[in-house]
């Protein structure tokens, strides 16, 4: 008899979202035979909680488990030299055979639990219609997502929708990458017909489908789809931007009027380490922590508010002897500068200050470029639970939504709309309006910024730059750099300095970089399988 496994805090994290799953014995849950399952309705909904918790989203996205992906861009620097992003995939040593961003095998399992599900749910008794119906659409949803997560990295991957048998064929062609997101497309719609307006946080809605649609058919370059899905969601979804930009990435077991859908914790039994590995090093002594350290230029990024200006305009009002004064308030709320309140304290990231700056190539915890980041953590957690934060991911918002439909629109020869929707964004943050009359090419450059200010640290910035063919221009053969502060005699001095680990810099990121390559034991056991030139 065949065995399911499912993982135990897996079933925590269901009676987070399903009340119902209470009183589920929980002594067999880590091999339940599949006859057991599909005769049980509430371990159904744990089959499909399990497909939820696979999903390569949230706070830890590589396979080292350490970080977000901003440190293999122009975001942030990497702490530490052993890390993935360090280590192989900024210096070019990224290989079929050892590749932290792969995801072919587990998208796989995944994707096969919910070919398993489709090919039972009806067999499923004592379930309620409408049960059927929601679960239907969130494993739709669910496969979509999957198989975003792979078009994204491999393009065209084959394209599996039963659960393939040791009888079967298993020698299984690419499909092309059209056909995969024509099917992310038509899965993403009949998900939204079958899934309700509201669901608990954590789980597929109406409009947490038409968001990954929204995101999807924007990386397919696919406007008019990508509008339609951005649009739906803004006039009939109910949701509104948070007026405190900060609050979006502080909330706790409560989604906020932009959570479109994220990941919900509840100590102590679902707890992530963001907080651990990010507070500055004054916070967390002795331990790994300060590992993602924003660079200069993802500081520079942020515009003057009073002008909404550049700081290398010289009509925008910045000062280089007061560089952090008077700057989007984005900024601060992402961003732990020299001079930052921090839990009651003044950040001291100057040279010998209680969060100094170190060498770039120094084994110390201390930040290497003379930043710590700000976004998500808890300002309120006690260093007794460092390692058990509790804050909300939040995969899909709102502000992304609007930043969606304006570049769509944009693409459409609409930049009037395109303005319409970064200003509303933009006036969220107390930042200025775009200038009027702007074609579509200086609208473009425009919110390809507005999503590096408004989205850092969200784990879109990697994907933007791969998506609009930038990334080699902004990140190959480049070093990223810090900003050096020293105190003498009462007066600061500003240095801007290298930053780049000096074993990864300069970056490496070339056309070959913009198709990941299928995993080597994948083209071993499926010959029909072609690899991504030049791989």
């Amino acid at each position: 008899m065949k065995k399911i496994s499912i993982y135990i805090p897996v079933i925590i994290t269901c009676l987070l979202a399903w009340s119902a799953c209470s009183k589920i014995d929980q002594s067999p849950v880590n091999s339940l035979s599949d006859e057991t399952v599909w005769k049980d309705p509430r371990l159904v909904q744990l089959y499909v909680a399990d497909i939820y918790a696979n999903l390569p989203i949230g706070f830890d996205v590589t396979t080292d488990g350490t970080a977000n992906l901003s440190c293999i861009t122009d975001e942030a620097r990497g702490s530490y030299a052993w890390l993935g992003a360090n280590i192989l995939q900024i210096n070019g040593k990224y290989t079929s055979s050892n590749a932290p961003l792969d995801i072919w095998s587990s998208a796989y399992k995944n994707i096969r639990k919910t070919n398993v599900f489709f090919q039972q749910i009806e067999k499923v008794n004592n379930m309620p219609e409408e049960d059927k119906k929601n679960l239907t659409g969130q494993v739709k949803f669910l496969r979509a997502f999957y198989y975003f997560e792979l078009v994204k990295r491999y393009g065209g991957v084959p394209l599996i929708t039963t659960p393939q048998t040791l009888t079967d064929d298993l020698m299984v062609k690419r499909d092309d990458t059209t056909t995969v997101y024509n099917f992310i497309s038509t899965e993403l719609d009949a998900a939204a017909a079958l899934l309700p307006a509201t669901a608990r946080a954590g789980l597929a809605n109406r409009w947490t489908a038409l968001a990954l649609k929204s995101r999807a058919m924007l990386y397919a370059r696919r406007w008019n789809d990508a509008a339609k899905a951005s649009l739906e969601i803004i006039e009939k979804g109910g949701y509104a931007l948070v007026n405190n930009y900060s609050d979006i990435f502080s909330t706790k077991q409560r989604a906020s009027t932009e959570s479109i859908f994220e990941i919900q914790y509840l100590d102590p039994s679902r707890v992530h380490n963001y907080d651990a590995m990010n507070v500055p090093y004054y916070d967390n002594p002795g331990d790994y922590t300060s590992l993602t350290q924003p660079t200069q230029e993802m500081t520079d990024a942020y515009e003057m508010q009073a002008t909404g200006k550049a700081i290398t305009d010289p009509a925008s009002g910045y000062d280089a002897q007061q560089p952090y004064k008077g700057r989007d308030p984005r900024f601060y709320a992402t961003i732990l500068y020299e001079g930052a309140r921090w839990k009651g304290r003044t950040i001291e990231t100057r040279v010998g200050g209680t969060d100094g700056i170190v060498g770039r190539n120094t084994t110390n915890d201390n930040t290497k470029t003379g930043y710590y980041i700000r976004k998500y953590l808890d300002e309120t957690l006690p260093l007794e639970k460092i390692w058990n934060s509790t804050q909300s991911w939040v995969e899909f918002r709102l502000g992304e939504i609007f930043l969606n439909y304006a570049e769509a629109t944009n693409n459409l020869n609409d930049p009037a709309t395109a303005k319409k929707y970064v200003d509303l964004i933009r006036a969220r943050a107390q930042m200025p309006a775009l200038q009027a009359g702007m074609n579509t090419t200086a609208m473009s450059e425009a919110i390809m910024h507005e999503r590096k200010i408004e989205l850092a640290f969200e784990n879109h910035r990697y994907w933007d730059l791969r998506r609009w063919r930038t990334a080699v221009k902004v990140l190959n053969n480049k070093t990223f750099h810090g900003m050096q502060i020293t105190l003498v005699n009462g007066a600061y001095k500003y240095e801007v300095i290298e930053a780049d680990l000096g074993a990864s810099s300069p970056r490496v990121f070339t056309e070959d970089y913009y198709l990941l390559p299928i995993p080597k034991t994948e083209l071993e056991k499926n010959k029909q399988l072609t690899q991504n030139v030049p791989w």
